[in-house]
């Protein structure tokens, strides 16, 4: 006797949903554009632009092809030795002792959090509220014998004016104290909310397994906001070899003892302003914007300062 069975009925496959990355990516793409989009705008329009305007200024002079004749001109200017130098030894002497204050500072605060690190923070981010030429006049009148606060240090140094604060080679220290104030304090802010993001549970997890402060901060803390620390280094050798408000404010308190062409930005600026040569002065602005390429591009391939994780990148 034949058994009589139901047919059962296909089996269809439900469509599988997209997978949750698949369904973000367009988001995340579009929202990444829209933080990227307009800072893609002003650096096409002032940065890309400009730089492909004086690349061209550079060597056409007068709608003819100059032959890279103002670049030859530029590099044996004996100005621009002398202005190197200077911003050189700026720069090897401020970047160390701000990036150095700047993370004492920042780690100190983090160690040890209390009611009194808002207050801290404040008091280390108002000297940089004063910047520029405001800045530059405040010190010129710091080291002014006749109504700087600390008059009495300059007269037993035996400093009589500013002309004399300012003579020899003191100009670069004035400007270091006065660079380290300025941007310091900034910087710390910044630094100190990178550390306030850090997971809790790894500084715990290094707090029991009985890691001292220094270790923590050395071997934990550190790597964690070398980011930080790469984006300060780098804006800070950015602004350091573009020295040109300070010292010119400076010399007007000293006349004759600071030069014109103290800093190769003042030397491009003469070029400009008072040799009326375009050329000239775009060849400098393109060789100072190369090497703060080759400065940046260093600090970021060291630092790693864009690695990310392999679960990141999943």
């Amino acid at each position: 006797m034949r058994t009589l069975t139901t047919p059962r009925p296909p089996v269809v496959a439900a469509p599988s949903p997209a997978s949750p990355r698949r369904r973000r990516r367009p988001a995340r793409t579009t929202a990444v554009w829209i933080l990227v989009g307009p800072y893609t705008v002003f650096l096409a329009v002032f940065g890309l632009a400009p730089a492909g305007y004086a690349l061209w200024t550079s060597f056409v002079d007068h709608g003819s092809f100059s032959g890279g004749r103002d670049w030859a001109a530029v590099f044996q200017d004996y100005r621009l030795g002398e202005a190197a130098a200077h911003v050189t030894t700026y720069l090897l002497l401020w970047l160390p002792i701000l990036l150095l204050s700047v993370l004492s500072l920042a780690f100190t605060l983090h160690a040890r959090p209390g009611r009194s690190t808002s207050a801290l923070q404040l008091v280390y981010y108002l000297p940089g509220a004063v910047t520029g030429s405001a800045a530059a006049l405040l010190w010129l009148f710091m080291v002014s014998p006749d109504s700087s606060p600390f008059s009495p240090l300059l007269k037993l140094m035996d400093v009589k004016s500013a002309t004399e604060a300012l003579s020899g080679g003191s100009v670069i220290a004035v400007l270091t104290v006065m660079g380290v104030a300025v941007h310091a304090g900034g910087w710390i802010v910044v630094l100190y909310g990178a550390l306030n993001a850090l997971p809790r549970d790894v500084l715990e997890a290094a707090q029991v397994d009985g890691a001292s402060a220094w270790r923590t901060m050395w071997h934990i803390k550190l790597p964690m906001v070398r980011t930080y620390v790469a984006f300060v280094l780098i804006s800070s050798f950015a602004s350091g070899s573009q020295v040109f408000v300070e010292p010119t404010v400076l010399s007007t308190g000293a006349p004759g003892q600071i030069s014109p062409t103290w800093s190769v930005n003042q030397l491009a600026y003469t070029y400009a302003t008072q040799d009326g040569d375009f050329g000239k002065a775009a060849a400098l602005s393109l060789a100072m914007l190369a090497v703060g390429v080759l400065a940046a591009w260093i600090v970021i391939t060291r630092t790693r300062m864009y690695a990310t994780d392999s679960s990141d990148s999943r």
